[in-house]
C-alpha cells in the first residue's frame, strides 16, 4: 500500500512539473528571443539594376546592422541609406506620416525586447526635417497614422486599439478585447483604423486567431488565417499576408463588396517568404520584406529579410530588391514625392 501511494506521488509529481515546464514553454514563445540576434554583414550587390526605374522618395525600415533595431531611411532612386535613431534600445514598425514630415514607431522599454512581446513599448514620434524625438504614447506599440495626419493609432496593453491627437496629447480608447464577438482574451495585433469604413483591420491572435475587420461595437468578420491586414486609403479594399506561396507566404487583396480574395503578389526568386507588406502614400507602390524561408528565415526580428520594391501592376518578378545585409531588416513604409 506504502508502494502504491509512493508512485502516485511520484507521478502526480512528475505532472506536476511537466505541466510547469509546458506553461513556460508557452510563456517564452509568446516573449519570443531572449537576446538580440546578430547584426550580420553586408553582401554583394549583384546585378543591382542601376537602369531600373526606382521612382523618387524615400523608405523607412527597421534593421538590426548596426548592433540592435534602428529605424534606417533609404533615398529613392540613389539608395543612400541613413541611420534615424541610434538609441540602445529596439525599434521598429516605423510609419511615414501622410505629408512625408515625421515618422511614427515603436520603441522598447529595455534594451531588447522582441517583436512577439507586444507590452513592453512606446510610440515615438520623429521629425523627418530637424530629427528632433519625443515620446508620443507609453504602453503603445504599432502606430499606424490617421488619414489626414492629425491622430495616430496604435495597440496599448495588448487587448486596446487606442488613438492619440499628436496637437493635444488627449487619448481615447476606441476598442478593448471582449467587446462583440472578439473574446476578451484575444490579442489585436497591428490594428488599423480607418475612418471612412468605421472598422478595425486587425490580426487576433491569443484567444482567437484571424484576420478579420471589426466595427467598434465588435461586429467581426474574418478575412483569413493569414495576418498583417492592412486598410486601403478610402477603406473599399484590404491587403494581407497569407498562405498559398512559392514559399508558403503571398499577398492577397480583399474585397469587402464581393467579400472575396484574390492573390496579388508572390515574387519568384530565392527570397520570397514574404512579409510585411505596405502601401506607398499614393498606392502606386508596394514595398515589403522577404526571406529564404524555413526555420530560420520566418522570425520577424531575426530572419534574413531583404526589403523590396514593387510596382503595383507590374509582373512579380520586376520587383526590386533595396536592400543587400545578411541581418535582419524588417516592417518596411515608403513615402513617394
Amino acid at each position: 500500500m506504502i508502494r502504491k501511494r509512493t508512485v502516485f506521488v511520484v507521478i502526480s509529481g512528475l505532472l506536476v512539473v511537466a505541466v510547469a515546464i509546458a506553461g513556460y514553454m508557452r510563456w517564452q514563445l509568446k516573449q519570443g528571443r531572449l537576446t538580440p540576434p546578430p547584426a550580420g554583414v553586408s553582401v554583394m550587390m549583384q546585378k543591382v539594376a542601376e537602369a531600373a526605374e526606382l521612382p523618387a522618395g524615400f523608405i523607412v525600415w527597421s534593421s538590426n546592422r548596426f548592433g540592435n533595431h534602428d529605424i534606417l531611411k533609404m533615398d529613392l532612386p540613389g539608395r543612400k541609406i541613413t541611420r534615424l535613431t541610434t538609441n540602445p534600445y529596439t525599434e521598429y514598425f516605423p510609419r511615414i506620416s501622410p505629408n512625408g514630415r515625421y515618422i511614427v514607431f515603436s520603441r522598447s522599454q529595455k534594451p531588447w525586447v522582441s517583436q512577439r512581446n507586444m507590452e513592453l513599448w512606446d510610440t515615438i514620434l520623429l521629425d523627418l526635417k530637424t530629427g528632433k524625438e519625443r515620446v508620443l504614447a507609453k504602453n503603445a506599440n504599432t502606430p499606424t497614422w490617421s488619414i489626414d495626419g492629425k491622430k495616430v493609432y496604435f495597440q496599448r496593453n495588448v487587448m486596446n486599439l487606442a488613438e492619440i491627437d499628436i496637437e493635444t496629447g488627449e487619448e481615447r480608447i476606441l476598442f478593448t478585447s471582449g467587446n462583440g464577438d472578439v473574446k476578451k482574451n484575444a490579442a489585436l495585433t497591428t490594428p488599423g483604423f480607418n475612418t471612412y469604413s468605421n472598422k478595425m483591420a486587425v490580426t487576433l491572435r491569443y484567444g482567437q486567431r484571424m484576420a478579420a475587420t471589426v466595427d467598434m461595437y465588435g461586429k467581426l468578420k474574418e478575412i483569413s488565417d493569414g495576418c498583417q491586414l492592412t486598410w486601403s486609403k478610402d477603406g473599399s479594399y484590404l491587403y494581407y499576408v497569407g498562405y498559398g506561396g512559392k514559399m508558403k507566404n503571398a499577398f492577397y487583396l480583399y474585397d469587402p463588396k464581393t467579400e472575396k480574395s484574390t492573390k496579388w503578389l508572390d515574387i519568384p526568386g530565392e527570397f520570397s517568404h514574404e512579409y510585411f507588406p505596405k502601401l506607398s502614400n499614393n498606392e502606386k507602390y508596394l514595398v515589403f520584406g522577404a526571406s529564404k524561408g524555413g526555420k530560420d528565415g520566418h522570425e520577424h526580428d531575426s530572419g534574413d529579410y531583404e526589403i523590396f520594391l514593387w510596382q503595383v501592376g507590374a509582373p512579380a518578378e520586376s520587383a526590386v530588391r533595396l536592400t543587400f545585409h545578411t541581418g535582419n531588416d524588417n516592417w518596411p513604409d515608403v513615402y513617394l514625392f
